[in-house]
């Protein structure tokens, strides 16, 4: 990816896509033997090819991967590389993941689990935070007014979405007799009382309110930068699946220019380290600085 000056970082890094690129052949296990070859030669020695094994596959580890050695105990080694992505696990609290763990689950996304660190198909998860919480989603999926009393007084709602937010599990959507019965107003379950249904198809279809966006890319934690990067024109659809859709791009040979503007350094690392040398930082310095630091720390383990 980059070329610092000094110590080679090339030969690391195209050793960690080597190894990656045999387990993701392998899926159901990689051989040990197999993951030596990759590592380096045979003339550099069984002991020293294991050593620089175990300290890729810790590297890999910790830059987002999950692999195991799923062998029997005294058998040669059998590596699996499983999917997981833990840059939602990188910017969340315990309780922020079970929140969005929890309305993951009530969309029917179970899955996710894997990706915020759940150690069976709900995770982790706190209880409930109201006994509101399952009827209120129910009127929502099937379109029933939402009948409840919120401050002191009965409301009538039609129902756009249930989600988290600073107070716990809120409603959206339109109230009836409201003023202005176009605005989505938010009203937090766990202060409802008396809530009932009225019969599925009753609530007018209201449209969403725009969500913010689940990828921790697009998160405004940095300034905006932009950022270039120079991608094999065969690679360019992966790189577009990690990094999204570039703001500019321009054909240089056999090789294309894209431009984006980032706003999450931490995660765009991690993206681009999953990429490894199907992409190139052109620019800006600065980011090319933190890439090399960030690489050299990794490489050089454990003090």
């Amino acid at each position: 990816m980059l070329r610092p000056p000094g110590r080679d970082q090339a030969a690391p890094m195209e050793r960690l896509v080597r190894l990656i690129g045999v387990m993701n052949q392998h899926r159901t296990g990689a051989p040990v033997n197999l993951l030596l070859k990759a590592v380096a030669p045979e003339a550099v020695g069984d002991d020293a090819r294991r050593r620089m094994l175990s300290r890729d596959v810790e590297h890999l580890n910790n830059l987002g991967y999950d692999i195991r050695n799923v062998a029997e105990q005294g058998a040669d080694g059998i590596y699996v590389m499983r999917a997981r992505d833990n840059r939602l696990q990188v910017h969340l609290t315990p309780g922020q993941r079970g929140e969005l763990l929890r309305a993951a689950i009530a969309a029917g996304l179970e899955g996710m689990s894997a990706h915020l660190g759940g150690d069976g198909p709900t995770g982790s998860l706190p209880p409930p935070s109201t006994g509101h919480l399952d009827l209120v989603q129910r009127g929502t999926t099937r379109h029933c007014l939402v009948r409840f009393e919120y401050k002191g007084e009965p409301r009538v709602v039609h129902p756009a979405r249930v989600h988290s937010g600073p107070s716990g599990w809120y409603l959206s959507g339109r109230e009836d007799g409201a003023p202005n019965r176009d605005i989505v107003k938010e009203f937090v379950v766990s202060r409802m009382s008396d809530v009932s249904l009225d019969a599925p198809g009753t609530a007018e279809v209201v449209e969403e309110p725009p969500r913010p966006s689940l990828d921790p890319l697009t998160w405004l934690l940095d300034p905006p930068t932009e950022v270039v990067v120079e991608v094999p024109e065969e690679h360019r659809l992966l790189v577009q699946n990690l990094l999204g859709e570039p703001v500019a791009a321009e054909a240089v040979g056999a090789v294309v220019l894209l431009t984006y503007v980032m706003t999450n350094r931490a995660v765009l690392r991690l993206r681009l380290y999953e990429l490894g040398t199907r992409v190139r930082v052109l620019a800006p310095e600065d980011v090319r600085r933190e890439l090399l630091a960030e690489l050299e720390f990794f490489l050089a383990g454990p003090s």
